[in-house]
């Protein structure tokens, strides 16, 4: 490239000449300057040589990076306190205590109440601990408590039922008596009479509340015994 350059160079000065010759016998006119001429051109060389790799090198320069946009600032969504969530471990309201209860945590009976409708009640404790060794056929008193925790009153058409497992003799259903009408928010103790079978062993039975029109509710409570 730079040889074509000096090469245009020189044919411009040959041509420089070529004109200068053809004007014989006309007034003769200043001689130019070759100096300045061979200048001028070298100028003209330079600047369309530094003008080529100004160029060359803007097109080899790599792109510049796009700056990523800053992410704004993530907030945490706030938490909400859960309306009518009585926390685990608050004393329930209306509780009747009875005389004689094994704490709730020793037993295997469900805590959970099964709502059904206005119907629910959540078991509270029981008189006879799991896993009580008897005798064969020895007869024995067991008592539940239960709370309303539904929004119905437990009346007549009320009942504690068997349910499954091991009976031991007891009653198919104990009906809520009129003296024992429970509200929303009070308890009930239920006894159930039963008797130990001869065979030795491990026996568990499940009782449960039933309501007005059969329906099982509440939780399903439970007694074993170990029959030695």
């Amino acid at each position: 490239m730079i040889h074509r350059r000096f090469l245009w160079a020189a044919t411009a000065t040959a041509g420089i000449a070529v004109l200068t010759a053809c004007n014989i016998g006309k007034s003769p006119e200043p001689t130019p300057d070759v100096n300045a001429l061979y200048t001028v051109a070298a100028q003209t060389l330079i600047a369309q040589v530094g003008l080529e790799q100004t160029q060359t090198a803007a097109a080899n320069s790599p792109t510049p990076l796009v700056s990523p946009t800053p992410l704004a600032s993530f907030t945490p969504l706030p938490t909400f306190p859960v309306i009518g969530l009585t926390p685990f471990g608050t004393p329930i309201a209306g509780l009747t205590p009875i005389p004689g209860l094994t704490p709730l945590a020793t037993q295997g009976s469900t805590t959970a109440g099964m709502a059904v409708g206005c119907n629910n009640a959540v078991y509270m404790g029981q008189s006879v601990k799991d896993g009580t060794v008897m005798s064969p056929q020895e007869e024995f008193k067991v008592g539940f408590s239960l709370q309303n925790t539904g929004t119905c009153r437990w009346d007549e058409n009320y009942s504690f039922a068997f349910k499954s497992g091991d009976q031991m003799s007891g009653e198919d259903i104990t009906v809520v008596r009129a003296e024992q009408f429970t509200d929303p928010g009070h308890s009930q103790a239920f006894v159930l009479h039963l008797q130990a079978p001869k065979p030795k062993g491990t026996y568990t039975g499940y009782w449960q509340m039933k309501d007005d029109t059969g329906q099982w509710f509440g939780s399903l409570v439970s007694i074993e015994i170990v029959v030695g």
